[in-house]
């Protein structure tokens, strides 16, 4: 599956809340980025669909797999388990919590691209992706969520959307 090759992350690290609501508060996506982002999120993958948090604030949207997806790693979701099948979510100021396999998550700290979730240490299995700036950066974003997407369904993602 995934395994994620991630340029170092230009720039200093944005302003985060040490605990829940864990949102970065400061160097929010552009408008256009942000929506193109979400656009692509929620169009891209054949088996999810955007759905309602059930874990973060109301104005976040979440990437939900479909319930016929059988075999999925026991940590790829967002809690409450077990019914949650909440793996990814974007906020309204551009940065994803994401579910990921360990490699995946020490390619993007090693990259500086994104920080625990201040409950990983008690065994939730998210992290927090800062939000792009531009362009280059998005496109930084769409690997980590398609190894998100990859990692949930044991399966190579092949685009349906660009």
């Amino acid at each position: 599956m995934s395994k994620l090759k991630l340029a170092k992350r230009i720039g200093v690290k944005p302003i985060t809340n040490p605990s829940p609501p864990h949102l970065q508060h400061n160097m929010h996506s552009p408008r256009a980025i942000y929506h193109s982002l979400a656009d692509w999120m929620f169009n891209a993958f054949p088996k999810s669909r955007e759905h309602e948090t059930w874990i973060s604030v109301p104005s976040s949207r979440a990437m939900w797999l479909d319930e016929n997806i059988k075999n999925t790693p026991r940590d790829g979701f967002m809690p409450p388990p077990p019914k949650s099948r909440e793996f990814a979510h974007l906020h309204k100021d551009g940065s994803i919590h994401v579910c990921l396999p360990q490699r995946d998550i020490d390619a993007i700290f090693a990259a500086k691209w994104g920080e625990p979730h201040p409950y990983k240490k008690h065994g939730v299995n998210e992290i927090l992706v800062y939000a792009p700036q531009n362009k280059k950066e998005m496109d930084v974003l769409k690997d980590v969520i398609t190894a998100s997407y990859e990692y949930v369904t044991n399966e190579e993602y092949i685009p349906v959307y660009q």
